[in-house]
């Protein structure tokens, strides 16, 4: 049996160039966008209860542990944004998605924030359930957002 855990990650900019590869990867296998290194490195993540990487820890320290991100930014007083969470296939509704949400949702609140802003592809409609399960609710569109569709702004409660 594998041991696969959410574990607290490192500011993006810290990360070996193998390690953002892996990210970079991640999102194209999954989403089917591309990003550049450049636009990783600057994502400005900081170390706190928004960022959590989902390992394999059999497979640890090997950059193919690396199954999962979630980060998220402070955002304006109150909030947060979500700018990238992304699971790897073999990993999605299994519950490590949900698992990781609620202990995000929970501990940010915790910290005196109150609402959760994220952008996510008009297409991706596994996404949006999975937000509006958690309380969020779309609040416009925005056109072409991403490089090849449209995007939607979602915004709930912690």
């Amino acid at each position: 049996m594998t041991d696969i855990q959410w574990v607290y990650g490192i500011k993006p900019e810290l990360m070996t160039l193998q390690w953002r590869q892996r990210i970079i990867d991640l999102f194209l296998s999954e989403t089917q966008e591309i990003y550049q290194d450049s636009s990783i490195i600057n994502l400005s993540i900081p170390e706190w209860d928004g960022n959590l990487m989902l390992i394999d820890r059999d497979l640890y320290p090997e950059v193919e542990s690396l199954k999962g991100i979630l980060w998220c930014k402070p955002f304006m007083k109150d909030s947060l944004r979500v700018v990238a969470f992304v699971l790897d296939k073999q990993f999605q509704s299994k519950g490590y998605g949900g698992k990781v949400w609620e202990f995000m949702t929970r501990s940010l609140k915790s910290q005196g924030l109150n609402y959760v802003q994220l952008e996510v592809k008009c297409s991706n409609t596994d996404a949006q359930n999975f937000y509006r399960k958690r309380g969020m609710e779309i609040i416009r569109r925005i056109d072409m957002y991403y490089k090849t569709e449209h995007g939607y702004m979602m915004r709930g409660n912690l």
